[in-house]
């Protein structure tokens, strides 16, 4: 990791989120009975090819092949037919896959949390090393705990080393946890039928992958733009349910199928014969389908780079957004990185299943599209946020330290970003994704007390949401270039200059007064206003009102008397 000479991390730069344009929608099938025996013979079956594939593919491990895959393939599609098998095939790999990754991720963290117990070990109790900024543990007790778990986490990290090079992954169907609920059937709720349904459930995908140019774009679950769902079955069911399919194996479906969300844009990559995917699956007694495709994309103008999207992005402002664990701060900033009008508060509560927990997301994404397209912005601003919740990592113990790695667990960053990305994409935003480091210290230190009122304190999440989005501006933290100049260091102005501190014009981005100019037009209706000195800013606003306030009768006499012969310097925020 990188670090500035002062020990600050080096910030990433901003960067456009990219919408890969994938879609999915869902719908429910509403089965007759015969609808509901054909796909449950047809899911149990399907189940069971995939099941004994992925078991061949893990016990081969990283001695996988492409014989061995082209083995595997004809094996299935002597059972079924080859496009089926491409289908099962391609899931167990990418299943295989998958489960490598979460492996490596896991010796990745495991190898983390040593290195930082071990460096905490090397510091005595309750000493600071002063070179590494390393604490030790406060107390004996403590030290003696982290010794044992310092003994676990070696001890499972060599096993997990070893499953490694032996390319050896663990995968349940279905899912360890609900495996283990059958052990525990009282604690759930629920008898032998119900797990097994649910067990069923969890197990049974009916997937069939597109086909680019062959008739509505899949031959296997094949849907007309009439709603009219045409399954190919296996010959062992085709056999079976003979008197109900055509003398292909095709059987239809009873139930129609309808897409109540993006049906058209369904309608026309079924028509113009474009790839669409189709998955069927069992929830809670219901059958639904769900559609995968890409819709074409048009190509990007020549000579457009990542430099113009980025500056077409920002040309009207944006909207700086802070993710918190109950709410979202969001506050709408100018072309300039200046704060307009006050932040808005997004409430969202992620607690419960994980389809309450999409529904937040999907809210939230709502309301903050919402507000960015009646504030005029063009672009919103996320961090790109990643929590390491492990003990070691988190840095907090005890039940307070469970109770927040629970909570930071439990914001879905990763989801909520995606969604995002897809929502503002087709409502024509912009996502520009920063750096999350130091945004809410920064903004507590120069934007909550220069944006609080007497009516409404700013709050920190507020403050660095201000950060954020100036941040998304390639902007920085500070309200100004230069450091704030204390008054007793003050200079004195020269004697021939009527201002009492002239300053010389800054960078952009900065809020320095623009210097005095020849041709100023003059404004003869209000009083003399005198430029303000670089230190004179936001942050002592209140105490120069209550000046102000007292300043003596004879001097507001005098100001009036000399109205007729005064000039009002322009202002510049910055360019």
């Amino acid at each position: 990791m990188a670090r500035s000479a002062s020990g600050l991390r080096v910030l990433a730069p901003p960067r456009l989120a990219e919408c890969s344009g994938a879609l999915a929608v869902r719908t429910r099938l509403r089965l007759s009975p015969q609808d509901e025996e054909v796909l449950v013979e047809l899911g149990g079956f399907v189940s069971q090819l995939a099941a004994r594939d992925l078991a061949e593919r893990v016990f081969l491990g990283a001695e996988h092949s492409n014989e061995d895959f082209a083995r595997r393939k004809r094996e299935i599609s002597a059972l079924s037919s080859s496009r089926w098998a491409g289908t099962i095939t391609r899931g167990s790999n990418e299943q295989w896959a998958l489960a490598r990754r979460a492996q490596a991720a896991h010796l990745e963290r495991l190898d983390a949390a040593i290195t930082t117990v071990q460096a905490r070990l090397a510091v005595p109790v309750a000493a600071c090393d002063v070179a590494t900024r390393t604490k030790g543990y406060p107390s004996a007790r403590v030290r003696a705990a982290k010794q044992r778990r310092l003994a676990r986490l070696e001890a499972v990290a060599a096993r997990v080393r070893a499953d490694e090079a032996a390319g050896r992954v663990r995968v349940v169907r279905g899912g360890k946890d609900l495996l283990h609920t059958r052990l525990h059937l009282e604690q759930a709720g629920m008898d032998v039928q119900e797990w097994r349904r649910h067990w069923f459930e969890a197990r049974c995908r009916i997937e069939a992958d597109g086909e680019a140019g062959k008739r509505h774009g899949n031959q296997t679950i094949s849907i007309a733009p009439d709603g009219t769902v045409t399954i190919k079955l296996p010959p062992e069911l085709a056999t079976r349910f003979a008197g109900h399919c055509d003398r292909h194996g095709r059987y239809t479906l009873d139930a129609a199928c309808s897409f109540a969300y993006r049906n058209a844009e369904w309608q026309a990559q079924v028509q113009a014969q474009r790839a669409v995917g189709y998955t069927i699956r069992f929830e809670n007694g219901r059958c639904y389908l769900t559609a995968a495709f890409t819709p074409p994309r048009p190509d990007l103008p020549a000579g457009v780079d990542e430099v113009t999207l980025m500056a077409a992005a920002r040309a009207g402002g944006i909207v700086g957004i802070d993710h918190n664990a109950d709410h979202l701060a969001a506050w709408r900033l100018d072309t300039h990185g200046n704060p307009v009008g006050r932040p808005v508060r997004i409430e969202v509560d992620y607690r419960g299943t994980t389809a309450r927990r999409d529904a937040q997301v999907r809210h939230a994404c709502s309301a903050l599209i919402r507000q960015a397209k009646a504030t005029g912005a063009t672009a919103l601003v996320i961090e790109d946020l990643g929590f390491d919740t492990s003990r070691e990592q988190c840095g907090w113990t005890g039940r307070a330290g469970r109770a927040f790695r629970s909570t930071v667990a439990g914001m879905p960053t990763a989801k909520f970003a995606a969604r995002l990305v897809a929502m503002a994409h087709r409502a024509g935003l912009a996502v520009i994704v920063v750096d999350p480091a130091y945004s809410s210290r920064w903004g507590a230190a120069h934007w909550r007390a220069a944006t609080s009122t007497a009516v409404q304190e700013t709050s920190r999440h507020d403050a660095a949401a201000i950060v954020i989005g100036r941040r998304g501006q390639g902007l920085g933290a500070r309200r100004r270039a230069e450091k704030t100049v204390p008054l007793k260091k003050k200079e004195a102005a020269p004697a021939g200059n009527s201002t009492p501190c002239a300053t010389t014009r800054g960078r952009a981005g900065t809020e320095d007064h623009r210097p005095h100019t020849a041709h100023t037009p003059t404004r003869p209706h209000h009083a003399p206003r005198a430029r303000a000195c670089p230190e004179d800013r936001a942050h002592d606003a209140r105490r120069r009102r209550k000046q102000a306030t007292a300043q003596p009768a004879e001097d507001r006499s005098r100001q009036a008397t000399d109205r007729q012969s005064w000039t009002q310097d322009s202002l510049w925020l910055s360019e």
